[in-house]
């Protein structure tokens, strides 16, 4: 009986690992998702991105990258994000900005970009990726 027990355990167990590693990754599963807000007619200033890493996914089928960091403050937004390859490096350029005349606490802030405007000869051939001058493994 204890015999039983043990592989009923040991099953459950081996189950249910095997099925959170095969969990695909969609764009609800992440959390903090931002997108492109530009600035309209209120003034605004850059500010400052800090990224924590940046990772190969399938967007509906789609070669992507998961950009995840914090911003300053829960004031700032992105602006623009766009992509190069320079020497055999895929280089993404990121800015963000804020408006400077609103009061907001320092606190970082995170966030989650998904940008999926790269061809998969692009994405599929790198392994490092520079994002405003930091180095980051894919």
């Amino acid at each position: 009986m204890r015999l039983l027990l043990y592989t009923v355990t040991i099953f459950i167990l081996i189950i249910g690992c095997a099925s959170s590693s095969q969990k695909s990754d969609t764009v609800d599963s992440y959390e903090n998702l931002v997108t492109i807000q530009k600035p309209g007619d209120e003034p605004y200033q850059q500010s400052k991105v800090y990224i924590d890493s940046v990772k190969k996914l399938s967007n509906h089928d789609e070669p992507a990258l998961l950009i995840s960091g914090t911003f300053p403050d829960a004031c700032t937004k992105l602006q623009h994000v766009s992509h190069r390859t320079v020497d055999d490096s895929l280089h993404l350029d990121i800015q963000a900005w804020r408006n400077p005349d609103m009061m907001c606490s320092q606190v970082l802030t995170p966030f989650s970009y998904i940008y999926n405007d790269i061809a998969e000869e692009e994405i599929s051939t790198q392994t490092k990726v520079i994002v405003n001058g930091s180095s980051y493994h894919l």
